[in-house]
């Protein structure tokens, strides 16, 4: 007697498919997310295999002027970023007058890593707790601020970019004309870039200022760069604020190492 094969019908299929589906979703999160971060660990390779690369190919110049457009943004980031430093120690030296510091803050580690997966807004380093990273870290992408940690297992951790919506952070906005900054908050646009929030008009504001990542206790000792400012007109829904937008110092999308910034508790103020 030849054997029958079982072939189940669309509705038996639909309703298994079903059950699964409900049972996924009442398992706890951290199981999911163990999940999820096992699936990367074994396809991750394949999953972004030839990203990103062409980035850092250049076309050969014969001009001995010629700067490529990931090292001018490399040494703008660079120079940026000592600005912020150099306005930081003016603003100590106003304050303390001549009072002498007795020893300087303790300088934040650098955990590196490398992008092993990305998505939207999201991306996927091979370093975790075990490395020192928790919640809340901000991540450099060649010394730029890309976004903060949003969950770390013990040797994976997601993520979030400034571009996400779900991604806010203080920032200072510089004011070289008058001395200062202007502080504020952004949020990510979903896109490339990051929009700056209820920022008042009082604020004198303009299109090219840089955008800082605002130091916070335990996470950033100092400021960081992030981008610029590419747009600021008056609010559409509200003309007593500006619409700010932010380009980001790099694009994103090609950025393939990064580096944790991790304080020292005692450093962390």
């Amino acid at each position: 007697m030849a054997r029958t094969r079982f072939k189940p019908s669309k509705l038996t299929l639909f309703i298994g498919l079903f059950l699964f589906g409900c049972v996924l979703l009442l398992l706890p999160q951290t199981l999911t997310s163990k999940l999820n971060f096992a699936f990367i660990d074994i396809f991750g390779f394949f999953l972004n295999m030839g990203s990103s690369a062409a980035y850092y190919h250049q076309p050969p110049s014969t001009s001995p002027d010629f700067v490529s457009r990931h090292e001018y943004n490399r040494l703008w980031v660079a120079y940026t970023n000592q600005q912020a430093e150099l306005q930081e120690y003016k603003r100590q030296i106003e304050e303390l007058g001549k009072v002498r510091l007795t020893e300087p803050d303790p300088l934040a580690g650098l955990v590196l890593a490398k992008v092993v997966n990305r998505k939207d807004n999201q991306f996927i380093i091979n370093r975790g707790s075990n490395d020192g990273l928790k919640n809340g870290q901000y991540v450099l992408g060649d010394n730029a601020v890309i976004g903060v940690i949003e969950q770390a297992s013990a040797d994976i951790s997601s993520v979030r970019l400034i571009t996400s919506s779900t991604c806010k952070i203080p920032i200072r906005i510089s004011a070289p004309q008058i001395g200062t900054y202007f502080n504020g908050t952004m949020q990510g646009d979903d896109k490339n870039g990051a929009i700056i929030l209820n920022m008042p008009q009082k604020y004198k504001i303009k299109a090219g200022s840089n955008v800082y990542a605002a130091e916070k206790a335990g996470f950033l000792l100092s400021p960081r760069i992030i981008g610029r400012i590419s747009r600021c007109v008056i609010g559409e829904t509200n003309p007593v604020i500006w619409d700010i937008t932010v380009e980001t110092a790099y694009n994103l999308n090609n950025i393939t190492d990064v580096a944790v910034i991790v304080i020292n508790p005692a450093a962390g103020g």
